[in-house]
């Protein structure tokens, strides 16, 4: 960097001129850059206000930056394919438009500025998702006659983050890393990023750490008193938040009595409210979680960023008309607003941020907090005695298949045991080719491959997540299993069913057992959770009558 000046408030960093080391045939070439799987990735660049404003004289589309302080820029759908691209990008070229005035976060990629797995620390990594840092290591190691082989700086001691540990990067590599850590340690590089946390994106596993930024970590861990906030243009100083060094910790089979006890404090017949709803999920979310403000506040991680599978659960009363006043609502009000600056810096700003599963009694809270609250899919819930029994007109259908089944069939319904495991898995496989033979839209075969580790993790865990499980037999055969739990004294959920979809009567049969069960537990309710969604599931779950909806609701920052 041998160029800067003030705009306002703000530092603006140009790289003028900054030697790219990835040679442009290679860019040209590639079909990483500049292209996106969703709309909201994360891995999209952000620009500063200044940068913005470049952009903009440069002839991008101002409505592309729906933060004019400085936010992730907003893509546009691929021409005849799938994904979404910069809207800088030419895909007829494979140029850049604005390649002159583009930002930091395009300037000194593949290189990345994000934060180590548990926050501790700001490191400048190689994107492994750029073809080049390949191409050179192979380069180098045959020039040395050695094996092909990355590595980078190990995170923790006698730990690496790659996965090839032996062999050094390219001299040349080091060396503009070298140059780009330099650059990003000045003074008022520090500044920007400081001011613009949202430039220094999560931690990504195919990122090769090549250093720590000890001076850009320092900094932002010195936490100031006030800070201007970009998202409000400066307007008003703000007590910076904790939240931009929070150190989450995994959530492990361990955590689980800490929250149940916390889930215990939200009385809501919403399924989601229990470890087990969660935990099975590990395959496809990484959770982690934090005590903000006496709050329990969990965390979920997939590709595309960061966000909340549940409010933060404290134990102090909130007002329930949203008033602002008392103990409880004080601190809610930090947690959330902690939580959500957690997200942002994470997520670089992205739309990925958000909190799920709000229950109606805290909508009017959220609301008053300045929160946006939008409607997510309902819960159904069924009072248990009208399915264990099925009597009366409106379930003449389901009587009638659970007694074709008990009629054909000689079957055995009892409990679940581990030895099972196998043969539950390879039912599981069966009752997903058959319904992938009757035909499903994408959303239904993603739901359906992603659903399959959920069910591993079911048969697996059971015990320890306190399921419920049991199994039909149809001859020597397991050709149904059923998984569910206790959210309340009230209510019990249904998590998992499947059953084999080629015996008539067998789903309805297993549904209505495992309800007769609940009724003689004790339970008034039974909740089978949201439709996803799905118009065909939708219809199946309201053919039996469900007494209530139970409303649930996203929330997110204005």
């Amino acid at each position: 960097m041998d160029a800067h000046r003030k705009t306002g408030q703000e530092t603006l960093i140009q790289i003028t001129p900054l030697p790219q080391i990835v040679p442009s045939r290679v860019c040209l070439s590639c079909d990483v850059c500049c292209r996106f799987p969703e709309p909201d990735s994360f891995l999209r660049p952000y620009f500063t206000a200044e940068e913005i404003r470049r952009a903009v004289v440069a002839g991008i589309d101002a409505a592309h930056f729906p933060d004019p302080n400085g936010c992730q820029v907003k893509v546009v759908p691929q021409a005849g394919g799938e994904g979404y691209r910069c809207p800088a990008f030419d895909p007829a070229t494979s140029y850049c438009r604005i390649y002159e005035v583009r930002p930091l976060d395009c300037q000194i990629y593949p290189l990345a500025v994000m934060w180590n797995p548990d926050q501790t620390q700001v490191m400048l990594g190689w994107d492994s998702k750029c073809p080049f840092l390949r191409t050179a290591t192979e380069q180098e190691a045959r020039d040395r006659g050695v094996a092909v082989v990355i590595s980078g700086v190990p995170q923790q001691p006698n730990d690496t983050l790659s996965r090839y540990p032996d062999t050094p990067l390219p001299l040349g590599v080091q060396a503009y890393a070298d140059k780009i850590a330099e650059l990003v340690e000045r003074d008022d590089s520090i500044e920007t990023f400081a001011q613009h946390p949202s430039l220094i994106g999560r931690f990504q596993d195919d990122v090769v750490i090549l250093r720590p930024l000890p001076r850009l970590t320092a900094r932002l861990r010195a936490r100031p008193e006030t800070q201007r906030d970009v998202r409000t243009g400066g307007k008003e100083p703000r007590v910076w938040s904790q939240s931009s060094v929070l150190s989450p910790q995994s959530l492990t089979l361990a955590d689980r009595p800490r929250f149940e006890a916390a889930l215990a404090s939200i009385d809501t017949p919403l399924a989601s409210y229990a470890f087990a709803f969660h935990d099975i999920w590990r395959e496809l979310l990484t959770y982690s979680w934090a005590e903000i403000e006496g709050h329990v506040c969990l965390f979920a991680q997939y590709a595309d960023g960061l966000f909340m599978p549940l409010p933060p659960l404290g134990s102090k009363p909130l007002s329930p008309e949203g008033s602002g006043e008392g103990e409880g609502m004080r601190a809610f009000s930090k947690a959330l607003e902690q939580a959500f600056a957690f997200m942002r810096t994470r997520n670089k700003g992205s739309a990925v941020t958000r909190l799920e599963n709000v229950p109606e009694e805290l909508k009017p809270i959220c609301e008053t907090l300045g929160y946006r609250v939008t409607p997510k899919d309902s819960d159904y819930l069924y009072r248990t005695r009208d399915l264990a029994r099925l009597t009366g007109v409106r379930y003449r259908s389901q009587r009638a298949a659970c007694n074709r089944f008990v009629r054909e069939h000689r079957y055995d319904y009892g409990p679940y045991r581990d030895a099972d495991r196998d043969a539950c898995l390879a039912l599981f496989e069966e009752w997903a080719d058959q319904k992938a033979r009757r035909g499903m839209d994408s959303v239904e075969r993603q739901m359906l491959a992603d659903s399959e580790s959920a069910h591993r993790g079911a048969l697996t865990r059971h015990e320890a997540l306190g399921l419920v499980g049991r199994v039909v037999r149809v001859g020597e055969r397991i050709r149904a299993y059923t998984f569910g739990y206790r959210r309340n004294p009230a209510v019990f959920c249904v998590l998992l069913e499947v059953t084999d979809r080629h015996l008539h009567g067998l789903a309805e049969f297993i549904f209505r057992e495992s309800c007769r069960e609940a009724v003689a537990q004790g339970y008034e309710f039974v909740n089978t959770m949201d439709d996803s969604g799905l118009p065909s599931l939708a219809s199946s779950k309201q053919a039996y009558h469900p007494v209530r909806l139970v409303p649930s609701y996203i929330v997110s920052e204005r």
